[in-house]
């Protein structure tokens, strides 16, 4: 039996034929790995878990993951996002310790569609050292509590009305400065100390499979278009993207 378990997040805004074609590449990186979703509408995959339709915001990312958490007994957990796809590397890696939060360094992106910019459909780039949700392996227990940790601080009304969109970054990883300017605030001054705890207590590591992970940039995207300054038409395995989505 696995001691990993895959958890896979989506709010159902993908349009399906792409959903279809990442679940389908993501089966096959898992080679048998087990596979918690949780979506905000029923889907037929892997074990799935609806919360229903809570929206799009920082709060609704972390309550989906908290979801799946809940149903996750393996020692480690492998994030899955619905717009990347996987090196087939990826999903058998595991960490040499469960105090940090591990992150691939191994991702680029990849421009579907972009109106504005319609040149750039189909290239690829890269950000060093971006630390993403999608990119996370790490142990479940630590990862449960710190998502504890940020939902508390993401669900104060107070914190609501002021930053109801605002991602406080991934664990490990978040920005304790960015924090405190966010919370630099009369109505929100309160959650400094719980900002301070979520910010500094816990620690990230980066690791690299030889294989690139892609994140797929489309006009969906809860960040917003994004691409990086190493840009390319090609990656090695994965070849052009048109041709990958074939």
């Amino acid at each position: 039996m696995s001691d990993k378990t895959i958890l896979y997040l989506t709010d159902n805004s993908l349009e399906p034929w792409l959903e279809k074609k990442c679940q389908e590449l993501l089966l096959k990186a898992a080679e048998g790995i087990p596979i918690v979703s949780v979506s905000q509408k029923p889907i037929d995959f892997g074990i799935n878990y609806c919360v229903g339709e809570i929206g799009r915001c920082g709060l609704s990312i972390d309550l989906q993951l908290m979801e799946g958490l809940e149903h996750i007994d393996t020692k480690w957990v492998a994030m899955a996002e619905h717009d990347v796809i996987y090196s087939p590397e990826h999903f058998k890696w595991t960490p040499p310790d469960d105090t940090h939060f591990w992150y691939n360094d191994n991702n680029w992106l990849v421009q579907l569609h972009n109106p504005r910019y319609p040149e750039w459909d189909g290239m690829y780039s890269r950000k060093k050292m971006r630390r993403v949700q999608s990119q996370l392996i790490c142990a479940t227990e630590i990862l449960r509590e710190a998502t504890e940790k940020k939902i508390k601080i993401l669900s104060d009304p107070a914190w609501l009305v002021r930053h109801a969109r605002g991602r406080l970054g991934e664990p490990g990883s978040a920005d304790y400065r960015r924090a405190m300017k966010m919370s630099n605030y009369k109505d929100v001054r309160h959650l400094q100390a719980q900002l301070k705890e979520y910010t500094t207590v816990y620690a990230a590591r980066d690791w690299k499979t030889k294989i690139p992970n892609i994140d797929i940039r489309h006009e969906g995207n809860f960040t917003g278009p994004r691409r990086g300054n190493y840009r390319r038409y090609e990656l090695p395995y994965w070849g052009k993207f048109s041709d990958l989505l074939t």
